[in-house]
């Protein structure tokens, strides 16, 4: 179990995270979403002890400090020493992780078909993002922090990234934390998502629980409705066409108002996860 209690950076005078509460339970994967700038990427170098902070972090109830040989962080700009090739990077990795495993690194280097010999600094981005993945999965961490890891992958890529991560999860019970901008990337692989906002973690909800939660639904009117429908109801979103209204909320609050108001057709629709961001985004944007 990851806890975060009251955890503060800063740099300089911008305070970045501030006070800051969230925790993430074993053999979970979540993805971590925001705006940019909001603070996503400073959070995992916390949680990675990259940076120093203010607050409490522990895992299964020790400090992070304490914890680096089971923690793993997969970086937007993943860390090689100079002219280093992948298999010398696994040699240095190898001597802090106590629990490397030689059969799932040569594992991976066939799924990947990837050459360990040549210099990372000679790599694409995505072939350095590969080779970061390779040693961080072979390296067996029981929390795996990936920062924008799908960025610079194929889609072919993308697509093993997500079974290794899975067969991880289901098989040795490991915690995965994802950033991402691309929400859609993180739903199929996903049993969480944390909306990351205004320097503290807004939600924290697995996915049933935001399909449960959110609904968005397309109603049909014999007359075309006034501006006055819904107006003062908790909508996160609200778009008319003539006689069709759509209409996105929270909740089961608005239900009896919706069938009040006498529409001739009640049409629910599949909301996706990236709508559910937008629309709790602009929400609170608009609160200000």
């Amino acid at each position: 179990m990851l806890r975060i209690n009251n955890l503060t950076k800063s740099f300089g005078d911008y305070v970045v995270l501030d006070k800051l509460n969230w925790q993430v339970g074993d053999g979970q994967v979540i993805g971590l979403i925001g705006s940019n700038g909001a603070g996503k990427s400073t959070l995992l170098r916390c949680i990675a002890s990259v940076y120093s902070f203010s607050g409490a972090i522990s895992y299964n109830g020790e400090h992070v400090d304490l914890q680096k040989d089971k923690l793993f962080f997969v970086s937007d700009e993943p860390f090689y020493f100079n002219r280093f090739s992948t298999y010398d990077m696994k040699k240095f990795y190898r001597s802090f992780y106590s629990r490397f495993s030689e059969e799932t690194y040569q594992r991976l280097l066939e799924v990947f078909h990837f050459d360990e010999k040549k210099p990372i600094d000679k790599l694409s981005k995505g072939l350095k993002r590969q080779s970061a993945l390779i040693l961080g999965i072979s390296c067996k961490p029981e929390l795996l922090l990936m920062d924008e890891s799908f960025d610079g992958l194929d889609p072919m890529m993308r697509l093993k990234l997500k079974r290794e991560i899975i067969r991880l999860v289901e098989e040795e019970g490991i915690s995965v934390i994802i950033s991402s901008h691309n929400i859609r990337e993180l739903e199929d692989i996903c049993d969480g998502m944390a909306l990351l906002e205004n320097k503290q973690i807004i939600f924290t909800q697995t996915l049933e629980e935001l399909n449960h939660n959110y609904h968005k639904v397309q109603l049909g009117y014999a007359e075309a409705p006034g501006p006055e429908l819904f107006r003062g109801q908790d909508l996160l979103f609200k778009e008319q066409n003539n006689k069709v209204v759509t209409v996105i909320y929270r909740g089961s609050g608005l239900r009896e108002t919706i069938e009040a108001s006498k529409p001739i057709l009640i049409n629910p629709l599949p909301i996706s996860m990236e709508e559910i961001f937008v629309v709790e985004m602009e929400s609170r944007q608009n609160e200000k």
